[in-house]
């Protein structure tokens, strides 16, 4: 469901761009951006299309960051299970914490708000 969401998509890149961006302004990349910088041209047009390219660029971005995150979820889970195994009493606050949640309730819900909005789009773009 979550590959297939576009605002989640765009969401998951706009925060993997800022990360990078907060790596650029600390120095990171340095090594790997030492040239000049080039002079560059302006239109209004292509302002439009950059526009339209940035958007379609962060969607990819976080189509990326999630096939990634997605691929290393069994490797994921074992982390964790190592980690509660390293702390006990953390890892008894979390079986307090998944005892209480209802994971098939809170899955409903979500869902069932996710059809809320998706059928408020429909509508507004109806109206269009």
């Amino acid at each position: 469901m979550l590959k297939q969401n576009k605002s989640f998509q765009f969401l998951v890149g706009a925060f993997v761009l800022f990360l990078a961006w907060k790596c650029y302004t600390l120095g990171i990349f340095d090594f790997l951006l030492d040239d000049d910088r080039a002079e560059g041209f302006e239109s209004v047009n292509l302002l439009a299309l950059v526009a339209t390219a940035a958007v379609s660029a962060v969607q990819l971005v976080g189509v990326c960051a999630i096939l990634l995150v997605s691929g290393l979820q069994p490797l994921a889970e074992k982390a964790v299970d190592y980690l509660r195994g390293l702390f006990p009493r953390a890892s008894e606050a979390a079986d307090k914490v998944e005892n209480v949640i209802d994971a098939a309730k809170l899955n409903e819900a979500l869902t069932n708000l996710d059809n809320r909005i998706n059928a408020l789009a429909d509508k507004i773009e109806g109206k269009k």
